[in-house]
Order: structure tokens, then sequence, then C-alpha cells
């Protein structure tokens, strides 16, 4: 009688690829898809982090700001950060507790309340599993507001056997599975957010002391995934953004431990931006994309060390599928047009690809497929384009170093119309599909 192992089909060669491929998946330094960018990329903010928080004093947490378009990569830096702080090679190695917000947050509606419980129940959650020496993941001070604003709340919270010793978990899903009573549950707990930050940095600076007592350099904590908040004005013509990164900056920038934030890439350009940065004491650092012209902005070609790299990035992704590189595409110029078509962007290359993939019934990928993927990829651009958006978006044909700083400008670095580079000084220019459509082309 056959088993189920039997009846599972073996992945052919352009199935393997195709999985191997996952656009939406961060790859951390030790994956074998993993590639180093730091030559075509400049500056890498995961190597500046890392060397400025093993300089700072250990008694005065430090806030960080990281950004960069989506889909560039900043996950895979921050992992690849976490790595470098812990390893104890590099010196005294950090404790560091990484979060993804988007696991238990509400991106289309996120405030600071919310974001406060998720912390408070993350950091006790990876304190409590650490198993610090001398130190306990729970306080009373931390278990006694629990049942203050428990009772406050005037609503029974389903705690699930996982989440007993760590409530505050259960409170961060009530207000993301509730939004009918989102905005009561965050009256709520804005009555308590004093005192949660105070047992929360309880908590943070005893896990610090004892790590330190223990060898360690101390605790960084690393909040991923709030550069996906949307985008909204609210009711009172305040945005989602500024509600959350500029009237709470002072709450983000007082907890009791080294703190890495991603924020979107637009908010690091808006005025208000400035009084963040003065408030972290701390300027943002961005995840460039990869560069595919020469340094002289000459057009990409497959000389380029931009160009290479995206190779590069393609043969991993054999390698793993156990693949041969050479059997992939049709001609070289096919792989090219491809690279030079993502504009640098990693994301997008591997979108082309499994889109290209789809398009044929064997390797190797075609020139028809390959413009198949990238023709689609400019339509659905076109679907979300206004008129009086073209004029602007055919300044950027070429590179241009000057960036107006105007909602409209900022929506189409947020919206991936316009890509910025790094050169020494930072560079601007069009998403490079665009230059497809006859919309661009017209005058």
């Amino acid at each position: 009688m056959a088993t189920v192992e039997d009846m599972v089909e073996t992945p052919n060669a352009i199935t393997r690829l195709y999985r191997a491929c996952e656009p939406n998946e961060a790859l951390s330094p030790d994956d074998p898809r993993f590639v180093l960018l730091d030559d075509v990329r400049g500056a890498t903010p995961a190597l500046l982090y890392e060397r400025s928080l093993r300089l700072s004093d250990p008694a005065k947490p430090e806030v960080k700001i990281f950004s960069g378009h989506i889909g560039v990569g900043k996950s895979s830096e921050l992992l690849r950060l976490k790595r470098n702080l812990e390893n104890p090679d590099s010196g005294r190695p950090f404790r560091v507790i990484l979060v993804e917000v988007e696991r238990d947050l509400d991106l289309n509606d996120l405030d600071f309340p919310d974001l406060l419980v998720f912390l408070a129940a993350e950091i006790q959650r990876e304190l409590a599993a650490a198993q610090i020496p001398g130190f306990t993941g729970s306080s009373a001070f931390l278990s006694g507001l629990w049942d203050r604003l428990k009772n406050a709340l005037g609503t029974k919270i389903m705690l699930t056997s996982a989440d007993v010793d760590v409530p505050f978990g259960s409170l961060a899903l009530e207000i993301k599975n509730r939004p009918s009573s989102r905005t009561l549950l965050r009256g709520k707990i804005e009555e308590q957010s004093t005192s949660l930050q105070r047992a929360v940095n309880d908590l943070l600076d005893t896990a610090n002391l004892k790590l330190r007592e223990s060898g360690w350099a101390g605790l960084v904590l690393i909040v991923d995934g709030l550069e996906h908040l949307v985008l909204r004005t609210l009711d009172n013509g305040v945005t989602t953004h500024e509600r959350l990164f500029i009237h709470r900056s002072e709450q983000l920038a007082n907890l009791a431990a080294h703190v890495i934030y991603s924020v979107p890439i637009s908010l690091i350009y808006s005025s208000q931006f400035a009084e963040v940065e003065q408030t972290f004491g701390e300027r943002p650092r961005t995840v460039p994309m990869i560069r595919l012209r020469g340094n002289d902005h000459s057009a990409a070609n497959s000389g380029t060390p931009g160009m290479r790299k995206m190779r590069d990035i393609l043969e991993a992704r054999c390698r793993f599928a156990n693949v041969d590189f050479g059997t992939v595409f049709d001609a070289e110029e096919t792989c090219h047009l491809l690279c030079e078509a993502t504009g640098g962007h990693p994301r997008h290359l591997m979108m082309f690809v499994r889109s290209a993939l789809s398009r044929v019934e064997n390797l190797p990928i075609t020139r028809v497929a390959a413009q198949g993927a990238v023709l689609e990829a400019a339509n659905s651009l076109l679907r979300q384009i206004d008129e009086g958006e073209w004029p602007r978006l055919r300044r950027f044909v070429e590179p241009q170093a000057d960036f107006p700083h105007d909602n409209e400008h900022l929506d189409m670095l947020r919206l991936l119309h316009v890509f910025e580079y790094m050169n020494d000084n930072p560079w601007y220019e069009v998403n490079p599909v665009l230059r497809l459509l006859p919309k661009f082309r017209s005058d």
C-alpha cells in the first residue's frame, strides 16, 4: 500500500527554483541564500549600529532609527545585526530581543498603547525564556499593574495557557481582534501607560544589570515591522505615522535599553521628523537600493558591481534549489533584462523570476516570459498612479540629486514609484518598469 511519502512527488527544477525565490522571507546571514551587499550599498546600517552600540555607555541607552524601501532587505539586515551583536568573537555579546510587530498588531490602525502592551508582553516573555542568572521575568510591580488594568477594563481578557504568566500578550491581541472596542481599550491603557512603561523599564534595568554581572554587554531591543504601518489621515488631520512616531517620540525614546525602531521611509523626509531626531539624539539610517549604474551614473551593464551582485543573488537561489544557473535563462540578455528592471530592488528580482517561471512549462526562462513579468509589474503600477503624478515622475527619468519633501513626492518614495540610491550622497531615479509604459514616455 502506498504511503503518504510515496504519493508526494519530488519537485522538479522549475518548482524548486520557484520555491527558493520566495520574495517575502527575511534571510538570516546563516541562510545559504543570503548574499552580502555592503560593497554595492555603501555604509551598511547593521555594521554602523553594531559599532556604535559597542562604543556606547551601557548605562545610557541609545535609540536608533532604521528605514529603507519596502522589500529592500531591512529585516535581513536586522537579523544580521542581531547575530553580530550576539557574537562573542566581536567583544562581549549582547542579549538581543527582536520583536516583529506584524504578528500581533494591526498595522492598519496602530497607536502607542497597542505597541506598549505588545512590547511589555514580548520583553517579559523573552527575558523569562533567557533564564538570566539571578533574574526573574516578572515582578510584583508588573503583576499588580496587570490586575489594576484588567479591573479597569471591565471586560474578561481570555488568557491562553501560554499567556497566564505573560498576560499583556492577550491584551495586545484583544486590541487587534476587537476594533469596535479599540478606543475603549486604548483609553484604559493610557490611564496606566506611565506606570506600565515604568514597570517595563524596571524589568529592563534589572535584566541589564544581571546580564552585565554575568559577562554580557547588555540588552538590545529591535522592533521590526513598524515601517509597514499604513499611512492614513485621521479625523483630527493627523496621520497614523505622525500619531505614533512624532507625537509619541518621547515615550518611544524612554525605554531602559538600547532600542532600534524600523520606520517608514517617507517619514524620515517629513519636516516634523527633525523633532524625532532631537528626541532620540540619533539621525536615521536607511538601507539603500543596490546601485546598478556605474559610479559616474553611467547606464547599468553586466560589468557594473551592482549588476554582478544581482546575478550573485540569483546564483545563490539556484544553488539552494540545486538548479544549474546555466539552464535558467535562454540567453544572458534575458537575465540582464530582469536584473535591470528591478532597479536594484532585491524583492522585485524574486517577484520577477517567480512571475517569469509561471509563464514557462520548463526551464529556461525565455525573453518573452521575462518581458511579460516586467510588463505585468508596470501595468500594476499604472493603476496606482494619478494623472497629476506623471509630470513629477518624468523629472526622474535620469538620476537626480534633489528630491522635494512635499507629500506628493514622499508618496512616490513610499509607493516605490521612485527609488533612492546612495553614491556618497543620495540620488533618486524612477522605478525602471515605468519606462516601459507609453504614458511615461509621452510628453
